[in-house]
């Protein structure tokens, strides 16, 4: 199902190629999720969790500014890797937020978690140095998070090749200077 949303988005894939995809019968699916929605509110938490468990990884305890720039440059060869497709949460946003206030708190939720992830890592970053003093880690946390979502987007909407992509992220990053 993740990876059905994920390439189709919600509107683009069917019940049957749901219940295809994922093996099971219609009654299944209402008995387990509910309905296709609920469904796809799942979809949006396991996808939640497997990206925070990949921002912990990188940027959990001891991280630095160093390893934000590696986070960034997994992220990059994660959009490569997966046929271009931009970050879910970024599909969601786009496709269902206006509309539909479940998928909206999610995005807003995954955001902000990512934006605290990076913001502990600067804030640390400043403390020990490594930040200039008069960096705002709430403010570039923020446009980290903004660059992270454009990188996505631009991958897959622009098609951006590869070094255009890599000057993204080193403008992006340019700000931790």
């Amino acid at each position: 199902a993740l990876e059905l949303f994920w390439r189709q988005g919600y509107e683009g894939t069917s019940l049957k190629q749901l219940l295809d995809a994922m093996g099971i019968r219609r009654q299944s699916l209402y008995d387990t999720f509910g309905d296709k929605h609920s469904l796809f509110l799942a979809v949006l938490d396991r996808y939640r969790d497997n990206v925070m468990t990949l921002v912990d990884q990188h940027l959990g305890e001891g991280a630095s500014v160093a390893s934000i720039h590696g986070f960034f440059q997994y992220y990059l060869a994660e959009i490569m890797q997966t046929d271009q497709r931009a970050c879910l949460m970024a599909n969601a946003a786009l496709e269902r937020s206006l509309r539909d206030p479940e998928v909206a708190t999610r995005v807003h939720d995954y955001l902000q978690i990512l934006e605290l992830a990076l913001r502990k890592v600067l804030e640390q970053a400043r403390r020990t140095g490594e930040l200039r003093e008069d960096a705002s880690p709430v403010a570039l946390s923020r446009h980290l998070v903004s660059c992270l979502m454009g990188l996505s987007v631009m991958g897959r909407g622009a098609k951006l090749s590869r070094p255009a992509l890599r000057q993204l992220i080193t403008t992006a990053l340019a700000a931790l200077d």
